[in-house]
């Protein structure tokens, strides 16, 4: 058992940490209806005004967004030559600037060919199949402009600042004492994961890997406890996955479509983290931080006081410069690494896509297994099984084609095409380079085999339980 601690609760730390975890809650959790039928959580709303705000202005014919997102782009490259080259001492001797500028060699090359793609767009220079819809363009759009407001840039100017109100207030070691060990009897990890679970299907695929990877570094989670998280957690949110519904034509059969996504990701969740290669992960907290982790409850204490205790402790430790701090370090890491290398492969992904049978290719064994699962234009729709590797909105994508005002694809293969792409929750242009980029014990050939894993073991569950709720 733990020694008894020399922390003595506090009216005003309980306080603390019920208020601003609650607001915390509210911001990430509430659905509130917006006026059009559907419904949304306020960082969601928020996200939509400051997309629709800025993008008001424009530059060159473009989005503000875009333009702000081409500028992030360049400043990244710039400064990585110059950390290269130079190795000023103000970059060098900052661990924050370092790991920004610093790149492996991957990034930097990643953010040479994002400025490349990102200038051509802007000026309009290049053959249309890299800068038009079919590539550059369309992944600018992704990441700064789009009519509703929702775009990359909106969300993570957002989420960077905010995700601390929900993780430093005390909730997540407060939830994580309850239900400890439900969440570590079902999915083998540590009860304060419910938090990135919930954070991820209200908020963001993104903004739970960042607080996956957030809790790993600060000695919360071992190494394979925060790769279980990152592969089985970090669902898109629920007004995204809607998105998804809507853009494959499934909005009247919405609640059908997230139950069996639910489902789906829930087994998942079971069943990887106890074969290979989750479970062989090294097991293990960062050196440099140690567990810092207080789930076990001391004799001399019941369960519910506990859980208040430490969250209180939590909350008594947080302040509005430790918040501001941590949202600057998440824009920071997000801004100078994760949009350039977005931009940069995802615009190779649909010129691949669209240009070349690469992915058709790849996805041969796919192909056969959705023949053998007799799902209808088995060949036409295999690619959107392995396309989602690269980017999560890809196969609703290549699923929303239409011709006469109606969709192209079969009704059931839209939902089917369409659920997996959200199960498959491993998206190299969103989560996956913040995995990358993180010190957790995966590497991209790990993402590989788990994307393929999640793929082939998810298409049943989703095919059954299609034919089982549906009657198209």
């Amino acid at each position: 058992m733990n020694e008894k601690s020399t922390y003595k609760v506090q009216t005003s730390h309980v306080l603390k940490f019920i208020i601003c975890s609650l607001v915390g809650v509210f911001l990430f959790m509430a659905l509130i209806p917006d006026g059009a039928g559907a419904a949304n959580i306020p960082l969601g709303f928020a996200i939509n005004w400051v997309g629709l705000t800025l993008n008001n202005i424009q530059v060159n014919g473009f989005d503000l967004l875009i333009f702000v997102a081409l500028i992030v782009i360049t400043l990244s490259f710039f400064g990585t030559v110059l950390a290269y080259v130079a190795k000023p001492a103000f970059i060098m001797e900052n661990e924050k600037l370092k790991d920004a500028f610093l790149s492996h060699p991957v990034y930097f090359v990643s953010k040479a060919l994002a400025v490349v793609f990102g200038w051509m767009m802007f000026l309009g220079v290049g053959p249309s199949w890299i800068i038009g819809w079919g590539g550059a363009r369309l992944m600018m759009d992704l990441i700064g402009g789009g009519s509703s407001g929702s775009n990359l840039m909106s969300i993570f100017i957002v989420l960077g600042i905010t995700i601390p109100i929900l993780t430093d207030f005390g909730i997540m070691e407060f939830l994580g004492t309850l239900i400890r060990k439900i969440i570590r009897v079902l999915f083998t990890l540590p009860g304060r994961s419910s938090v990135d679970l919930l954070g991820s299907w209200f908020s963001s695929s993104a903004a739970s890997v960042i607080i996956t990877r957030n809790q790993h570094e600060r000695g919360f989670y071992t190494g394979r406890e925060a790769a279980a998280i990152c592969v089985n957690f970090t669902l898109v949110s629920l007004p995204f996955t809607f998105v998804v519904a809507s853009t494959v034509g499934l909005q009247a059969n919405f609640l059908v479509f997230y139950l069996i996504i639910c489902i789906s990701s829930i087994l998942l969740a079971v069943i990887m983290p106890r074969i290979w290669p989750l479970r062989g992960l090294a097991d293990e907290y960062l050196p440099e931080v140690g567990k810092q982790l207080e789930e076990d409850v001391p004799a001399d204490k019941s369960m519910f006081n506990w859980a208040v205790e430490l969250a209180s402790k939590r909350a008594s430790e947080t302040t509005a410069g430790t918040v501001i701090k941590s949202g600057l370090s998440n824009w920071l890491n997000i801004f100078m690494d994760l949009i350039p290398v977005i931009l940069a492969w995802g615009t190779i992904a649909l010129i691949v896509e669209a240009n070349t049978p690469v992915f058709d290719i790849l996805a041969l064994p796919f192909r056969f297994f959705l023949e053998l699962l007799r799902v209808q234009g088995a060949a036409e729709y295999a690619a959107t099984t392995i396309v989602g590797f690269v980017d999560m909105f890809l196969p609703a994508i290549l699923l929303s084609e239409q011709a006469y005002g109606e969709f192209i694809a079969p009704i059931e293969t839209r939902f089917i095409l369409a659920a997996l792409s959200i199960v498959q929750i491993i998206y190299l242009a969103e989560t996956g380079i913040l995995i990358l980029k993180s010190k957790m014990p995966l590497n991209i050939g790990h993402l590989a085999i788990l994307f393929i894993m999640r793929t082939v073991l998810a298409l049943p569950l989703i095919v059954l339980m299609t034919r089982l709720f549906t009657s198209f």
